[in-house]
């Protein structure tokens, strides 16, 4: 009989079943400081996915999620390390549409270039829920460090928090609120209605909740299926919204797929208004870079 781990994870991606592509050789790092740097291209439902080494074997192929706490692996992966998930404790996994338990298992070492994580408790997941990756880099509790993801040079970095003050040239500054899991959200305005937005490098649409449907009237022109890293699948309604606006940054002709998500209970997000905007809307940026230790989002077109 498993044993129940005192530990919820949070992923917050959607996908797709289609096949993926993506670069693994490794680019040096620019500077002296500890950081991960890889080349990376959007695969063909637009994740970001980039080579990690785990327990000295690999590369794997991991999505850079910043919509999830935790990272996970997919039980092939769990089986070329050898480790044994079958018999694990289990873990509950929350994920945009459903939560589930699934079985967790210690990594000893995660290393993604310079960036290394040490004895993880790691949740493993069936490969297709996954669409075909290896697994989920987690980056949300990444809580001392920032993310850049150049989307204009094809590079992922993962470094120390900026201790030095930003220039013009790291793009728009966003101060962010905290929510559950360490994750990182932005205040935005999409017409005349406020709403706060979760940043989802792991989401390949943006998703809405229904205060935030409400809110902006918006009637459905379409209904959508929506899967998550669960076997749970939830419907949608499919419709276009006004502008989206942070800060100097306006989103334009962006179409939102609206439902009662689950996800949005896991983070309390269900009374106010609220989105998560993943790669149709990220991938249209240059830069992105969050830094988790200051709160701050920016964006750079």
């Amino acid at each position: 009989m498993r044993r129940r781990a005192p530990l919820a994870a949070v992923l917050a991606g959607t996908f797709a079943a289609l096949p993926i592509s993506a670069s693994t050789e490794a680019v040096p790092v620019v500077d002296d400081e500890p950081a991960f740097a890889t080349p990376t291209t959007l695969d063909r439902i637009g994740r970001i996915l980039v080579p990690v080494m785990i327990n000295g074997q690999g590369p794997f192929r991991l999505m850079v999620d910043t919509g999830a706490n935790r990272t996970t692996i997919t039980t092939d992966v769990a089986r070329q390390l050898g480790l044994d998930y079958a018999t694990a404790p289990t873990v509950v996994l929350n994920g945009v549409t459903g939560s589930a338990s699934v079985p967790a298992v210690e990594v000893a070492r995660l290393r993604a270039g310079d960036l290394v994580l040490d004895a993880q408790q790691v949740p493993v997941v069936l490969p297709h829920l996954i669409s075909g990756a290896d697994g989920i880099l987690g980056v949300a509790g990444l809580r001392d460090k920032r993310l850049i993801v150049d989307f204009k040079r094809d590079v992922v970095r993962i470094a120390r928090s900026q201790l030095t003050a930003y220039g013009p040239a790291d793009g728009l500054r966003i101060r962010a609120d905290r929510v559950a899991g360490g994750l990182l959200a932005a205040r935005v305005r999409i017409g005349r209605v406020r709403a706060l937005a979760v940043i989802d490098t792991g989401g390949q649409k943006t998703l809405g909740n229904r205060a935030l449907q409400e809110a902006l009237r918006a009637d459905a022109r379409a209904q959508a299926t929506v899967y998550g890293t669960t076997e749970a699948v939830s419907i949608g309604d499919v419709a276009a919204v006004p502008d989206i606006n942070i800060d100097a940054t306006v989103f334009r002709n962006v179409v939102v797929t609206f439902g009662d998500f689950h996800i949005f209970d896991v983070w309390s997000l269900n009374e106010e208004p609220a989105l998560i905007i993943g790669m149709d809307v990220l991938g249209a940026m240059d830069t992105v870079t969050i830094d988790f230790r200051l709160a701050e989002i920016r964006l750079r077109s």
